[in-house]
């Protein structure tokens, strides 16, 4: 049975044993990472059971005198980690406990997370492929169109552009993709910051690649870590996205890790165009959910989204 959380302020928390929680299970997503988080988000803090067995980090802010919670731009799901066997009931307690200094919560769990049966949170996809089999099976799972993808993309002048940086990398996604996105500089700078800081500790790599005339067309970073990689930043320009470039740098990434008990990570996405995408490697959807609270007084509550919490 659930006992009583602790709510710890970001200055006491105990890093090492967080990230050891966090490490518990194989191949963990890289959200819930201390490191991680310290690169994006200011200041945020934790509801801690025991010995760091069940933890959850929450991301207080305010606004007009009200405490919020969400998750911070560049992670996908947030939690609970834990390195016990959870129950829906241990779900539901752990966000209680959150939810006793906040006035609304949403709260983007882990795949797998046990869901009460009176939550009615909203399923979203996260694709992910296994790599223990060989190159040439995990190429037949590709789907037509990657592999016409990759063709093309085998057909042009393609120069490996070892020398260029992150810098560069969130440039050609700013100058293509940024307009149609509703992501600012400054949320692109604190991601740049921890890009940079996950290339120098070899927790990731970087892929860029150069057309005939030594222009950057193509960017994917990987994070790597404890057996997984999780593609932060996928950036390409018209002539890129026109002669499947980054069907082929995935193609190369997956190259490098086949035949080994490793998993891929595409994150997730609303778009059914980059879900089939990524569904075309033999990707398949392991969804985290999104979960509401709000406890805002009536007046305030239709500005907010509704709860995904029923009545019992």
């Amino acid at each position: 049975m659930p006992q009583r959380f602790k709510y710890i302020k970001h200055r006491d928390i105990d890093f090492e044993r967080w990230d050891a929680c966090v490490s518990s299970v194989q191949s963990p997503q890289p959200y819930g990472f201390s490191w991680y988080l310290n690169w994006l988000v200011p200041s945020w803090d934790a509801i801690v059971y025991g010995d760091y067995e069940v933890i959850l980090p929450i991301f207080p802010q305010q606004k007009k005198s009200f405490t919020f919670t969400t998750r911070p731009f560049g992670t996908q799901s947030t939690g609970p980690f834990s390195k016990i066997q959870l129950t829906a009931q241990w779900t539901e307690e752990i966000i209680a406990a959150a939810m006793s200094h906040l006035k609304y919560g949403e709260f983007f769990l882990a795949p797998g997370t046990p869901m009460p049966d009176h939550f009615t949170a909203k399923s979203l996809s996260n694709y992910s492929l296994e790599t223990s089999d060989c190159y040439d099976a995990l190429y037949q799972g590709y789907s037509k169109q990657n592999k016409r993808n990759i063709k093309k993309a085998n057909e042009i002048e393609l120069h490996w552009a070892e020398w260029s940086n992150i810098d560069e990398a969130i440039s050609l996604w700013k100058n293509n993709t940024q307009a149609q996105t509703s992501i600012t500089d400054a949320n692109l700078d604190r991601l740049k910051k921890l890009l940079e800081f996950c290339n120098y500790q070899k927790k990731g790599t970087l892929y860029a690649v150069r057309d005939e005339y030594n222009q950057l067309i193509g960017a994917h970073f990987w994070i790597i870590v404890e057996g997984r990689s999780t593609l932060l930043l996928n950036a390409t320009n018209d002539y890129g996205k026109a002669n499947g470039v980054s069907a082929w740098l995935i193609d190369q990434h997956i190259r490098t890790v086949a035949s080994t008990a490793h998993t891929i990570d595409f994150e997730g996405s609303s778009l059914e165009g980059l879900a089939r995408f990524y569904r075309g490697f033999g990707a398949t959807d392991h969804p985290f959910f999104m979960h509401i609270e709000n406890r805002l007084p009536l007046w305030a509550r239709p500005f907010k989204p509704k709860t995904t919490k029923n009545a019992l």
